[in-house]
């Protein structure tokens, strides 16, 4: 048995702008909200504990994995006071793999800090429940089938990957499971570095609140990724590059994953973008997503203790089938930015985060001005977010 874990303690903070408010009716309304509300600063600790068990049999090795996560926090970006949850919790052998484990779909998680960039993540959180099966062959080559809960299973568990109620809460709901995310992958390691494709099929099961029609479609999402180890003096200097394509699965877009889930309104500055996997346009159609994220990151070594890790993401958002003017029928984003790292000891790890993100929204063809008092639609908005951050692992 092998007992580890880390301590982080943290102070962060973010630009604090105009935030706004977005419903969908008959008429759009787009109202100002107050910044006086909102926290510009905050704290966070996490403590993680992870207990790691491996037994030799005559079909490989028997691992068993829990992780448990206990956070307390107050403030901008806080995790919460006093929430604790697994954060994994699996067994594997022979191939399988059961139990709240990393997702097998994206090649890297959300990224080099604490607050991500554009990726499907579900591995550094909201790891999913899974049932899968690797094939380890020559040279390198595995691939897996898994079947993936398509819900939501951090701390704030139960909703729907993706499913209306992320955003337009009063357009659609989502009708329940009814089929798992089937994921299939082929990965390939080697002493340069390594390769990722994998594809998921994601079953949307919606209704609509404006005329009560359903949809209920299969969705799709492909990813591809590269890593390549440096040939520098310093061990663990890489590049790794991810690339993925959706169509009525925006969750694997990676667009619900930056910063901490605001769909591209960092810090609650300006408005989220709108997030579903399918739109009902009130008048018995459905509009359909297309999504896609380029996201490069890297980590470079200055020195035995200094290192940075910079990482820059973009993401684009299209609608296709759109009837009325109820929905910006493209929207764009980027995230930019890096972790400096300071590591005196073993162990110990000082860094500070800075990452910023910039977010356009065309207009949609419905809004009026003259109907939200005056008030123009605004496209463009961005935010800035820093955290310094203690971590000591054992």
């Amino acid at each position: 048995m092998k007992i580890t874990g880390y301590l982080t303690a943290q102070v962060e903070a973010g630009t604090l702008s105009k935030g706004y408010s977005y419903t969908t009716g008959s008429q759009l309304f787009y109202t100002p909200t107050s910044t006086a509300s909102r926290n510009q600063i905050g704290y966070t600790t996490r403590a993680e504990l992870e207990f790691i068990t491996k037994t030799n049999t005559a079909y490989g090795v028997l691992t068993s994995d829990i992780d448990t996560q206990f956070n307390y926090g107050s403030g901008f970006d806080n995790t919460g006071a006093g929430s604790g949850f697994i954060n994994h919790g699996f067994l594997n052998w022979a191939g399988i793999t059961a139990g709240k484990a990393n997702s097998f779909f994206s090649f890297f998680g959300g990224g080099e800090g604490w607050a991500n960039i554009f990726s499907p993540d579900r591995q550094g959180y909201n790891q999913p429940l899974l049932l899968a099966y690797t094939a380890t062959f020559g040279g390198g080559f595995s691939a897996t089938v898994s079947l993936e809960d398509p819900v939501e299973t951090g701390p704030s568990s139960g909703e729907t990957l993706a499913g209306t109620d992320e955003f337009f809460a009063l357009n659609s709901t989502v009708l329940g499971q009814r089929a798992p995310d089937i994921v299939g992958s082929l990965d390939l390691a080697q002493g340069w570095g390594g390769a990722h494709l994998s594809g998921v099929a994601h079953y949307v099961d919606q209704k609509s609140l404006l005329d009560g029609t359903t949809e209920s479609t299969w969705g799709w999402a492909l990813d591809g990724g590269l890593k390549f180890n440096l040939p520098t003096l310093a061990a663990g200097d890489n590049v790794q590059l991810q690339g993925v394509v959706s169509q009525n699965a925006i969750w694997y877009s990676g667009v619900s994953d930056a910063m901490w889930g605001e769909n591209g309104a960092t810090n609650g500055n300006g408005i989220a973008m709108p997030v579903t996997d399918a739109f009902s346009n009130g008048d018995g159609s459905w509009a359909t997503p297309t999504a896609w994220s380029l996201t490069a990151l890297g980590e470079f070594h200055l020195g035995p203790v200094f290192s940075i890790d910079p990482e820059i993401s973009y993401l684009n958002i299209s609608w296709s089938g759109v009837s009325t003017g109820l929905i910006s029928k493209n929207q764009d984003s980027w995230i930019g930015g890096a972790v400096f790292h300071w590591d005196p000891v073993a162990h110990l790890d000082f860094n500070l985060e800075l990452l910023y993100q910039t977010t356009h929204q065309d207009a949609p063809s419905g809004y009026s001005a003259a109907a939200n008092g005056g008030l123009g639609w605004k496209s463009n908005t961005d935010g800035l977010e820093g955290r310094f951050e203690i971590t000591r692992d054992f």
